[in-house]
């Protein structure tokens, strides 16, 4: 049992201090190093200790032990909690430490407050509170702290609190610019201030008061890269004749302000001035070869304006050092596709890994094996796929299936083998329903989309698709307006399903209803298909010539549509030429 001398204090010092393990030592270095800065006791001064109440006491020895395991979340949950319990500061300022470090917005908003009612004399908690709430937000609450802060002495990022402004109500919108009226008037001379009074008349589009609050900013701080970055904005948003030019000469004069340089060059990309941007890059990688983020968007800027031999270079110095790697992969795959160099191209994208490239990668490996190789080769390419990234396989069987759908009976084999491996896939299974339709198997069809359905008896897409294969190919139209009735229920003014009920409606004789959903549909998504069944109603109520507008409308689109071209032979209608 451990006894009643065991304080809060010495609880904190456990393990801020007093343990020797490697785990502990590494835990303790996590937290200290977040940026959040924190009010230390004067040297030599006694800390008052606070004696534990016995219904925290257990709950804070679990939470020391989940930090030795490195169960941070559980850490945080149980601190966090005794933080909001205990009225102790030391015990809030790592709580928000501790969710800094983890990253928990919720929890570190709710720490940094806890911490400012708990040392209305921490600035820096002020500071905190004011910008995790910018981060959630909760920006009239954020700007209050923000000056509270700024009273304790310490600089706050005012402008951060704007970045929702535009969708905060007008309530909102006046108290913000309330407050940031007020801090004009307490702090005149404060940049941090001057910034966000200047990006909030910007935000209200009133330029000239805008640049006549950065004024004083670029006069006492002319490198200051945000006040020059928002001026130049302001210059953009009013045609300025040379926008750039007050970014440009701090650019020159200060050569060596690198994120001054990097906002300029990017500035200069958004304005699609590419070649300009890629200027930039360079003088930028002089000074940090190896910088990823650096390396990765000039590479890209150079693939862009089609220097594939700079691009080229820059992907495999990403490689070289390990950064970017899937998307370094992806570009030299690109880059290799460009000059028809097939199996190095292939050879890339089939090393980019999961990872927002890895679709493309692997479909576009897939096109060059069809127009290259054999069924054979695309199989053993997405077998060995599998092999290396099997958390992918359901997308690398559709992938697979996709590209031998032109060899007769491997997509559907592949489909087969993928859904051993995986059957409650609902992907796999309604992409061979798909493959079914198009051979006219339709009662396997049928069958597979009735196995998604057990599933999920509410998978709209699913819903629609049995519903419109019913209408086409059988006469329960009865069961098929049901399913489809159900799907847009799900689905509400999904062009799709409202093409179908349209449809079904149709053979069910219901003329006028049939109509208005066909319209609907045909106004949100004027596909050839729904054109093709839009006209066929209007012909059908007798309105030719309608008819025949919506018709010329999707041929326009698809010329030779074949489901317009059959429905205009099989009602001997005939389109001008």
């Amino acid at each position: 049992m451990i006894g009643p001398r065991l304080t809060l204090h010495s609880m904190i010092l456990l393990t801020l201090s007093g343990c020797a393990t490697t785990s502990q030592e590494s835990i303790s270095v996590i937290v200290d190093a977040q940026p959040t800065p924190v009010v230390t006791a004067a040297p030599k001064q006694k800390i008052p200790e606070t004696p534990i109440p016995s219904e925290s006491l257990f709950p804070l020895l679990e939470a020391e032990f989940a930090l030795r395991a490195r169960d941070f979340d559980r850490g945080m949950v149980l601190l966090a909690d005794e933080a909001v319990r205990l009225s102790d500061p030391a015990l809030a300022r790592r709580s928000l430490r501790l969710a800094e470090f983890l990253n928990d917005a919720d929890r570190a908003t709710a720490m940094a407050i806890r911490l400012s009612e708990l040392d209305p004399s921490d600035g820096a908690a002020a500071a905190a509170a004011a910008g995790w709430l910018s981060r959630t937000s909760n920006t009239v609450l954020a700007l209050r702290y923000a000056e509270l802060a700024m009273s304790l002495g310490q600089s706050v990022n005012v402008a951060a609190s704007l970045g929702n402004y535009e969708q905060l109500d007008n309530d909102s919108q006046a108290a913000v610019a309330e407050a940031i009226g007020g801090m004009v008037e307490r702090w005149p001379a404060d940049d941090q201030v001057a910034i966000a009074a200047s990006l909030l008349a910007r935000l209200e589009k009133n330029y000239s008061l805008a640049m006549s609050l950065l004024q004083p900013v670029l006069e006492r701080s002319p490198a200051d890269t945000r006040a020059v970055m928002l001026w130049t904005q302001v210059q953009l948003d009013t045609s300025a004749n040379d926008p750039f030019k007050r970014l440009r000469n701090a650019v020159e004069a200060y050569p060596g302000n690198q994120e001054l340089r990097l906002q300029y060059a990017r500035l200069l990309g958004s304005e699609k001035d590419y070649v300009g941007a890629q200027a930039q890059f360079s003088v930028l990688l002089e000074q940090e070869p190896d910088n990823p983020e650096l390396l990765s968007t000039a590479a890209l800027l150079d693939f862009e304006l089609s220097d594939y031999d700079a691009a080229l270079a820059k992907f495999r110095d990403l490689l070289a050092i390990d950064a970017r790697v899937n998307e370094a992969y992806y570009y030299v795959g690109r880059i290799e596709l460009e000059r028809e160099h097939y199996p190095d191209a292939i050879a890339s994208f089939a090393a980019v890994g999961p990872s927002r490239e890895f679709r493309d990668a692997k479909a576009r490996a897939a096109e060059l094996l069809a127009e290259t190789a054999f069924a054979s080769d695309i199989k053993a390419f997405f077998e060995e796929q599998r092999r290396q990234f099997p958390s992918a396989a359901e997308q690398l069987f559709l992938l697979e299936a996709n590209a031998l759908r032109d060899w007769e009976g491997e997509s559907l084999k592949t489909y087969d083998r993928g859904l051993i491996a995986l059957p409650d896939s609902f992907s796999l299974l309604y992409g061979r329903a798909m493959v079914y339709e198009s051979e006219g198997a339709f009662g396997a069809m049928e069958t597979d989309l009735r196995s998604i359905l057990a599933q999920d008896p509410d998978h709209a897409a699913t819903l629609n698709a049995l519903g419109y294969t019913l209408t086409n190919h059988t006469q329960r139209y009865e069961e098929a307006a049901g399913l489809i009735e159900r799907a847009l229920s799900l689905s509400p003014n999904d062009p799709a399903i409202l093409d179908s009920l349209g449809w079904v409606y149709y053979k069910l004789g219901q003329y006028s209803q049939s109509e208005l959903l066909l319209r609907r549909a045909h106004t949100a998504f004027p596909d050839p298909e729904v054109a093709a069944h839009l006209g066929e109603v209007l012909w059908l109520l007798g309105r030719h010539f309608e008819a025949k507008d919506i018709w010329h409308d999707g041929l326009s689109r698809v010329p030779d549509h074949p489901i317009i071209l059959e429905a205009i032979n099989r009602l001997g209608a005939e389109l001008p030429k």
